[in-house]
């Protein structure tokens, strides 16, 4: 192999490296996490390595043309990563392609302008070799972690997060961002054979498409949002209706409970004007029997649910205790503390809530007296959540946290993958689980 070849060839294979880098990069911001070095690490050995070996390969044994070359690699390269990530991330594919998707179009972007700049260095000189790997393999990584530290600090992975979880037909979300990442790649490949002179504008049209398609995601994510807004004040208002005509019930159920307390207390006086202490011992028993039965349990209720003072939370709660109630299931509720503030982003505290209670719910199904016991204590800095209900012992433990398990069958229930992911960009939040033979239990507490 002569000189100039291996040359080229090492250029080819440090150029794929790098460019999987970055995509490593981009995929982090998009996902609004800190960089995992190890996550990386295997997701470059997973993705990157057949990736470049295919692209060399294509190169060295084949006489289709570079265009078809680089088009065929992308495709790879893109299922490649998409299946990489899904295995390594623990999610189905179609998230994982909307991930990568992004992702790419930022790293194309990037690699256009970049390229564009240095496409006209020569490598004729050893000088100019070296110059070339400077600029090339320090500059294109260097710029995208600097784009990609201003992302993680504006959030930017936040919307697109809650747009994929969110999303009713998330498959209509990826052809659309696949969309936006072939029109990324045509104006890549639109840079080969450009006058110098036609770069500035070159650039200039790269920047603004990419600033437009991430502004059209960003607008469907904001929408997704607005939308779920929509839909909670909607929930929020039919649940509150609710509450103030439970109040008007446990006051009505006053007013029918003072009656009898007056016809009550008439016999009790007969019965110690005769000194049949017995018998009043009885009746006062079965008055405070009668008491918790009809109004103490509701009257403790209301109180409790008046303890939580973010209504967010508050709507949630009332809408899973209705759906308790409907569905029979005894629920022990004890919230001795004002509630004011979650400690982490509402809207991650509230999945993470509806999670676990509807994990709960769900366990509860087939249960012969269900029974819930739901506890939110916020005291000394801290906020706990205790979830605990009565479950079949017979259920795999290790499944439960696998995605999409349950226990009335594939693909229906929501396990504790997306729990355990959501709380992993927390490290105030600390879960804890555990389980006897007839008692499940989920623990979390948040520094707040």
């Amino acid at each position: 192999m002569s000189d100039s070849l291996a040359s080229l060839l090492m250029i080819y294979v440090l150029d794929s490296l790098t460019s999987f880098t970055v995509l490593a990069v981009y995929i982090f911001a998009v996902l609004d996490e800190k960089i995992k070095w190890k996550s990386m690490g295997k997701f470059m050995l997973m993705a990157a390595v057949p990736s470049t070996v295919f692209y060399n390969t294509l190169l060295l044994a084949s006489n289709f043309s570079p265009l078809a070359i680089y088009a065929a690699s992308s495709v790879f390269t893109l299922i490649l990563a998409t299946l990489s990530m899904a295995y390594l991330w623990k999610r189905d594919v179609w998230w994982s392609f909307c991930v990568v998707g992004v992702a790419a179009v930022m790293q194309v972007s990037t690699g256009a302008v970049i390229g564009s700049v240095l496409q006209n260095i020569t490598l004729k000189e050893v000088s100019d070799f070296l110059l070339f790997v400077q600029q090339i393999f320090l500059l294109y990584p260097l710029t995208a972690i600097g784009i990609s530290i201003l992302l993680k600090k504006i959030h930017f992975g936040r919307p697109i997060c809650h747009l994929l979880e969110q999303s009713r037909n998330i498959r209509i979300t990826a052809l659309e961002i696949l969309g936006m990442e072939v029109l990324v790649e045509i104006f890549f490949t639109m840079r080969l054979g450009m006058q110098k002179e036609s770069l500035i504008t070159y650039n200039a049209a790269v920047i603004v498409l990419t600033l437009l398609l991430i502004g059209i995601l960003m607008y469907l994510a904001n929408k997704e949002a607005s939308d779920r807004k929509i839909r909670l004040q909607e929930s929020m208002i039919l649940q509150q209706r609710m509450y103030v005509e439970n109040l008007e019930d446990l006051q009505r159920d006053m007013r029918a409970f003072r009656h009898d307390y007056k016809n009550m207390l008439a016999c009790m006086y007969l019965s110690v004007s005769e000194g049949e202490v017995e018998k009043i011992r009885h009746t006062l028993k079965s008055f405070e029997i009668e008491f918790d039965q009809k109004l103490g349990e509701r009257i403790r209720m209301t109180t409790q649910i008046g303890n939580i003072r973010i209504t967010e939370v508050k709507s949630l709660v009332l809408s899973k205790l209705m759906e308790m109630n409907v569905k029979k299931i005894k629920c022990r509720m004890e919230i001795m503390y004002p509630v004011t503030e979650t400690g982490i982003d509402i809207w991650d505290f509230n999945r993470c809530l509806g999670i676990l209670l509807d994990n709960a719910i769900e366990a509860s199904a087939d249960i012969q007296n269900p029974a819930i016991e739901f506890i939110l204590i916020s005291h000394d800095g801290f906020l706990t959540v205790r979830v605990a209900n009565s479950w079949k012992g017979d259920t795999d433990i290790g499944k439960i946290w696998n995605e999409g398990y349950s226990t009335k069958g594939e693909h229906r229930g929501i396990g504790l993958a997306s729990y355990q992911r959501i709380l992993e960009k927390y490290p105030q939040a600390i879960p804890v689980t555990s389980w006897t033979e007839d008692l499940f239990v989920q623990e979390l507490t948040i520094g707040v």
